[in-house]
């Protein structure tokens, strides 16, 4: 039963460094190819909020509508990425509370 523990846990730590990752790297590269289309820095400040814009279902600047009709599949990792950054500590807690009181392994 504390192997299946570790197991667990392992996986739900390595969902959430996978998807911390992936956010950050997807991030630079989208700046990177916003800086390449319109000149400038990758990290300005206009990329920045263009690559957290062309998330939303309606892109209003034009970089994020250059991002999302250029960029589809990056900007789905992007948000999938998002997503298990939420769920992973959520389920991260209950397995080291399960371990801790039903368990007895920590």
């Amino acid at each position: 039963m504390t192997a299946l523990f570790w197991i667990l846990l392992g996986l739900a730590v390595f969902a959430f460094l996978l998807a911390i990752q992936m956010r950050m790297i997807i991030s630079v590269a989208l700046r990177r190819a916003l800086a390449a289309h319109f000149g400038g820095l990758p990290t300005d400040t206009p990329f920045r909020l263009a690559v957290v814009e062309a998330t939303a279902p309606s892109p209003a600047s034009e970089a994020a509508r250059h991002l999302a009709a250029t960029y589809p599949a990056p900007l789905s990792h992007l948000r999938l990425a998002r997503r298990a950054c939420l769920i992973a500590p959520l389920l991260i807690l209950p397995i080291l509370a399960a371990g801790r009181f039903s368990l007895g392994v920590i």
